[in-house]
């Protein structure tokens, strides 16, 4: 779906700006992400992108290769949006006050990322697809 792009590309977009921006931005004469605080965040944000990133590739291979792909089509949706919004909203932390200022990217992504959890499904609905379909495991 190109929901679900949409949710990965945008946790990859705010992971990006808050990379670059926290080797611009410098504290106590070095650069943010030197900071053990921001260095944490810019790791779980990565973690989170290629996490999302890995849900949809294994949904997209299991549909190429003929098997059904609601369970992994589910987890991509729902864990997009999950990454998506945490990283709009991290990305934003990284920037500290400038990241409420128009001029930052940062702060259109978190208004924009909101719509995830609405647009592909509700996260309630979500999760009771992914229930569902591992419950049939043992079923």
């Amino acid at each position: 779906s190109s929901g679900i792009n949409a949710e990965y590309g945008l946790a990859r977009r705010a992971l990006d700006e808050a990379s670059k921006y926290s080797i611009e931005r410098k504290t106590m004469g070095k650069p943010i992400f030197m900071h053990q605080a921001v260095s944490f965040m810019l790791a779980d944000m990565a973690m989170r992108y290629e996490l999302a990133k890995l849900a949809v590739w294994r949904s997209c291979t299991d549909y190429d290769e003929g098997r059904r792909n609601t369970y992994y089509a589910s987890i991509g949706k729902l864990y997009g949006a999950i990454a998506a919004n945490k990283n709009a909203s991290d990305a934003v932390q990284v920037f500290g006050g400038n990241g409420y200022n128009k001029d930052y990217p940062v702060e259109k992504l978190m208004r924009d990322a909101k719509i995830f959890q609405i647009y592909e499904g509700t996260d309630q609905i979500q999760k009771l697809i992914i229930a569902r379909e591992h419950m049939t495991r043992f079923l």
